[in-house]
């Protein structure tokens, strides 16, 4: 998380609203997370959103994340900070109502 945040009160805020980060795995949570989101939609822009909503740290990369952009890939959405956004909350049936149309 530190090398998200510039200093101690970023890191404060973050934890602030989202506390089950400090339970997760650097190494098998947050980092292939941060790369996830980061190849999809460039680092400035993937730190931005992690930043303001950490909550999407806490989604899973092979059962809703990767799969979810594949299916956007194959459906020619624009992949972008709000795509990714939908990507992570929607709804099992709302996302498959989104890829079908």
């Amino acid at each position: 998380l530190r090398l998200l945040l510039k200093n101690n009160s970023e890191l404060a805020t973050v934890i602030v609203k989202s506390p089950t980060l400090l339970g997760l795995s650097i190494e098998t949570n947050l980092s292939p997370t941060l790369d996830f989101y980061s190849k999809a939609i460039g680092d400035d822009v993937a730190i931005a959103m992690l930043k303001h909503g950490p909550i999407f740290f806490s989604y899973s990369l092979d059962k809703r994340l990767k799969p979810r952009l594949k299916d956007a890939k194959r459906v020619g959405m624009d992949i972008n900070e709000g795509t990714l956004k939908r990507i992570a909350k929607y709804t099992e049936l709302r996302w498959n109502i989104t890829v079908a149309k």
